[in-house]
């Protein structure tokens, strides 16, 4: 009889479970979504400084300390949040690799590569992170993400301003 109790527990969790309480499989994973936006985090700032340090243009120049320097404070409201919620932000950070940003060329038409990049970027996390944003239980990271989106959204299109006005190099 206490096997029948057991067993009927465990049915009537699993049916509370997938019955739309906030608690499905297909979720992200916090830490997840943390690691992910922070290594693109850590990667725009490296981008920014480069735009900052090689750009041509005054505007690419502006772009990469916005970005340097938007990135950052998100970076650090990241950290706060996984170090809130327990959560061991390396581990689950992929690592950057140096073909992410130091495969770039340094002359020539570096303006129009990096806001190519920058856009790219932006465009990609946008997508991921309405994504993470929409399905997520966790109402601090909805919250953190709602903060980020507009920023993305200014860098993706003053970004791809710079890339249009590079020519046809840079058309995007």
């Amino acid at each position: 009889m206490w096997r029948i109790g057991t067993w009927g527990l465990a049915l009537a969790a699993g049916w509370i479970m997938s019955a739309g309480f906030g608690w499905t499989a297909d979720a992200p994973l916090t830490s997840t979504v943390l690691g992910k936006i922070h290594h693109s985090n850590l990667k725009e700032i490296e981008l920014g400084q480069l735009a900052q340090k090689l750009g041509r243009s005054q505007e690419l120049r502006d772009l990469g300390r916005t970005v340097a320097d938007e990135r950052a404070a998100s970076d650090q409201k990241i950290v706060s949040l996984a170090s809130v919620e327990l959560i061991d932000l390396p581990s689950h950070t992929p690592p950057l690799r140096r073909d992410e940003t130091g495969g770039l060329p340094a002359s020539g038409d570096f303006d129009s590569v990096i806001a190519r990049v920058i856009f790219e970027d932006a465009d990609e996390e946008l997508a991921e992170e309405t994504a993470a944003r929409d399905e997520t239980g966790d109402d601090r990271l909805r919250a953190l993400i709602d903060e980020r989106i507009p920023v993305l959204r200014a860098h993706r299109d003053t970004a791809k301003k710079i890339a249009e006005v590079g020519g046809p190099r840079a058309s995007l």
